[in-house]
């Protein structure tokens, strides 16, 4: 599943922080825009999940992640400002 990632700053952490991930692993793939990066998402045998929430709780857990504002979408999904 291919994952978007939309921040103005500190893009070279997040890139490092989500590759570190062991489940559900995150492979970089490109950059979309100079502000989005897109991720090629993984879960392990026999588990899954929502892939973009656990990448935002892992960015809003860092120090510096309360005060960034981050877009997480799944390739293909439109934001509308509502519930996912």
């Amino acid at each position: 599943m291919l994952v978007n990632i939309s921040a103005p700053m500190k893009r070279d952490e997040i890139k490092a922080l989500l590759e570190a991930s062991e489940n559900p692993t995150f492979k970089f793939v490109k950059m979309k825009t100079p502000m989005e990066m897109q991720f090629e998402v993984t879960y392990a045998d026999g588990t899954e999940g929502d892939p973009t929430s656990y990448a935002k709780k892992l960015i809003k857990g860092q120090p510096w992640g309360a005060v960034l504002m981050v877009r997480a979408l799944i390739e293909g999904q439109a934001f509308t400002g509502g519930k996912i």
